[in-house]
């Protein structure tokens, strides 16, 4: 899977990879099978893309990062770099929602310290289609002030998260507040299961 992005069409890239994520991959761990169901996008370049809420890192493109918020693919392009951070998984039919519980989850299926025989890394996989709802990315702060940004509100506000499966997933947080952002009813009510009050 190509984690580099072309920075002349950076949002179309952000599709391009949740689609092949959500509908494609899955996480081997060991053996147990992980279907990611929420995923959120960072990029920056100066340039390109001055989303000042990215991580900065040195990191080559489709690599494992962990960090205090919980673990992300990463991204790069010719001037930029950023992350996938993963926010929700599936395993077995049990919904894990939140990226350090995500992760937590993921880490358990590890073998003992004495060992050194893990695996974890993404294999193929045909899943059914479903719908891929975008909204807002959660818990955004500030922006990182070591990196210049011509539209924080902008980049706070993008819709850069995708999530999938949304009614199977009892721990989603923020349901009514992300289906309100759709500004579609009918959308809305198909990612709640019920009309939102007015």
């Amino acid at each position: 899977m190509d984690f580099f992005i072309d920075e002349d069409q950076i949002e179309k890239e952000f599709e391009r990879l949740a689609n092949e994520l959500l509908f494609t991959k899955k996480l081997n761990v060991n053996g147990e099978h992980f279907s990611f169901t929420e995923i959120e996008f960072y990029y920056y370049s100066e340039k390109k893309h001055q989303d000042a809420y990215t991580h900065q890192h040195n990191e080559k493109e489709g690599k494992w990062r962990f960090h205090k918020m919980g673990f992300d693919i990463t991204l790069r392009g010719k001037t930029g770099f950023g992350g996938i951070l993963i926010r929700g998984v599936e395993n077995n039919g049990e919904f894990i929602n939140g990226p350090l519980r995500s992760l937590f989850h993921i880490m358990s299926h590890l073998n003992d310290v004495n060992s050194t025989d893990n695996k974890l890394g993404l294999i193929e996989t045909e899943q059914a289609k479903s719908t891929v709802y975008q909204t807002f990315r959660k818990g955004l702060k500030t922006p990182d002030s070591q990196l210049k940004c011509n539209d924080p509100e902008g980049f706070k506000n993008a819709h850069y998260r995708f999530i999938i499966k949304p009614r199977e997933s009892k721990q989603l947080e923020q349901r009514e507040a992300i289906a309100r952002s759709f500004n579609n009813p009918e959308m809305s009510r198909e990612f709640l299961g019920y009309n939102l009050k007015s």
